[in-house]
This record gives structure tokens, C-alpha cells and sequence, in this order.
């Protein structure tokens, strides 16, 4: 548990919580056993509950995992009062919260503001590495490379859809937390509140933007893909009609029947050979005249 305070201001950092943390929070604060109980251990569902001396919600937000290259959610349980601002967590946080400052809040709406825009600034750091897998996606495309961009592209899809769950979580939160908040605070509650949704609003769009993207960029990749196949498939298509005649007059010189003309010249091998080859060369400048190869 880590306590830092700043003129009449408290914020209580508490990961893990232990019994014996969540024993002096009850005490504390008076916590509703309910709330104590939820404070054990990560929730199944994000809320916002009002009480006489405080308020408590649970915050969702993403983290980038570099081994499996994807956005896991995380979870921040508050419990504000007026002059205290209490984070319960369940995840190793880093560097999410290591630089934040308490001493420029006033009250605890500012410092609730202050943290919640702290995490929203990080999310918006987070997203930094999709936007550089998206410009790295962008100088393969055209490099005749389809099956590693779609590739990187289907890890893309799956690392911006569970940022974009965790994110679209918040939405409900923050609107019930505006709610509350203002018969919390009074004052100033609805302008900090709503600034925070102005802030999460400004991730969505990116997030948004990002998944247009990269949904533009698999389909440019396909239809590259899909242009390779054809141009093979035409190819091998133009290569079985100039070889197919041929097979067939070698077939038949091959039965050698008696009535099969020009077996018993000296020559015949030369010559069935070069009418065949006239024959092929006649047909490669028909198809090219006609574009078909």
C-alpha cells in the first residue's frame, strides 16, 4: 500500500490488496462489506455505486503485452471520498502511474480527474505501437510480399479489437460516473467529468480510424494477391492450349500403326518435330496479338 498526500489530499495506491489492507480500508473508510468483498480480487463486470460518504466504480483500461504481441484489459477499482482517492489494482501497472503527480490537484474530483486523464494519456501512448505496425504494414504492401502483411495484418485485427474492448468499456462507466459524480461534488464535477469523456472520445476515434485502416490495407493486400493468382492461372491456362495439340499429334505418331504416315521416312522425327514447333510458335503469336499471354 502506498500513501501519498498533499495538503488536505490523500491518495492511497493499494496493489493486491492483502487482508490486512482491505481490513484497514473497511475501518478507514466504513466500506460496505460488499465493497470490501469485491476489492478481493478483479470484478466480473464494470459499475459505478453512489454511497453516503463516497463513491466506488470499477475502470477498465488496456495494456500492451510485448510477448503476446496483444492488449490485454486491466482493471482500477476507485473508492473517492472528498478529500481521499483510493486505486485498487490487481495487475503489475509499471510506469502507468509512476509519474503522476498529486500535488496539483485540489480536491479530490481534480485528483480523480487528474488520474483517470493519466491513464487515458497512457492508453493513447499504448496506441503508438499500433500506428507503427501500421506504417511498417504499409511500405510491404506493394513488395510482392501478400502472405507476410497478411499476416502482420491478422495480428493487427486482433490486437485493435481487444484494445477497442477494453476502451469501449469505459464509455458507460464515465457517463455513470458523470452522473453520480455531479450529486457527489456539486460545483465543478460536470465540466472535469465531461472532459474525460472528451478525452476517451479522442482514443475512440483513433481507434476507429486505425481499424478502417488496416481493414482498407487487407483488402488492398488480397486483391494484389487475388491479381497474382489470376495472372498465374492465365499463364498455366495459355501454356495447356499451346501444349495440348502437340501431346496429341505425339500420341498418335507414338501408336505407330501401319497406316501412320511418315514412320518409315528418315526423316520423320525431324519433321514432326518442326511442324510442331512452327505449330507452338504460330500459336504463342496468335495468343499475344490477342493478349491472352
Amino acid at each position: 500500500m502506498d500513501i501519498k498526500k498533499s495538503k488536505n489530499l490523500r491518495w492511497i495506491d493499494v496493489a493486491r490488496p492483502s487482508a490486512a489492507d482491505l481490513r484497514f480500508l473497511e475501518k478507514e473508510f466504513g466500506l460496505h462489506p460488499i465493497i470490501v468483498q469485491e476489492l478481493k480480487g478483479p470484478s466480473a463486470r464494470a459499475r459505478v455505486e453512489s454511497y453516503k460518504n463516497y463513491l466506488f466504480f470499477i475502470y477498465y483500461f488496456p495494456l500492451y503485452d510485448k510477448e503476446d504481441e496483444s492488449s490485454v484489459r486491466s482493471e482500477i477499482d476507485f473508492i473517492v471520498t472528498k478529500n481521499t482517492v483510493i486505486t485498487v489494482h490487481y495487475d503489475p501497472l509499471g510506469e502507468t502511474l509512476k509519474d503522476f503527480n498529486i500535488e496539483r490537484a485540489a480536491n479530490s474530483l481534480q485528483l480523480l480527474h487528474n488520474i483517470v486523464e493519466h491513464l487515458i494519456t497512457f492508453e493513447e501512448r499504448q496506441l503508438r505501437h499500433v500506428r507503427e505496425k501500421i506504417e511498417a504494414v504499409s511500405k510491404h504492401m506493394f513488395k510482392g510480399r501478400e502472405k507476410e502483411v497478411l499476416e502482420r495484418i491478422a495480428f493487427l485485427k486482433r490486437d485493435v479489437s481487444e484494445y477497442r474492448i477494453a476502451v469501449r468499456l469505459q464509455e458507460p462507466i464515465l457517463k455513470s460516473l458523470l452522473a453520480k459524480g455531479v450529486e457527489f461534488w456539486d460545483g465543478d464535477a460536470e465540466i472535469y467529468l465531461n472532459d474525460l469523456m472528451g478525452e476517451h472520445l479522442k482514443i475512440m476515434n483513433q481507434v476507429q480510424d486505425y481499424r478502417e485502416t488496416i481493414a482498407d490495407f487487407e483488402s488492398t493486400t488480397n486483391q494484389l494477391m487475388n491479381l497474382k493468382i489470376q495472372t498465374a492461372m492465365k499463364v498455366f491456362t495459355s501454356l495447356s492450349f499451346l501444349t495440348f495439340p502437340f501431346v496429341l499429334i505425339a500420341s498418335i505418331f507414338a501408336m505407330r500403326t501401319q497406316d501412320t504416315p511418315l514412320i518409315n521416312s528418315p526423316h520423320a522425327f525431324w519433321i514432326i518435330v518442326g511442324a510442331m514447333a512452327a505449330g507452338m510458335l504460330t500459336l504463342v503469336v496468335f495468343f499475344k496479338k490477342k493478349g491472352w499471354f
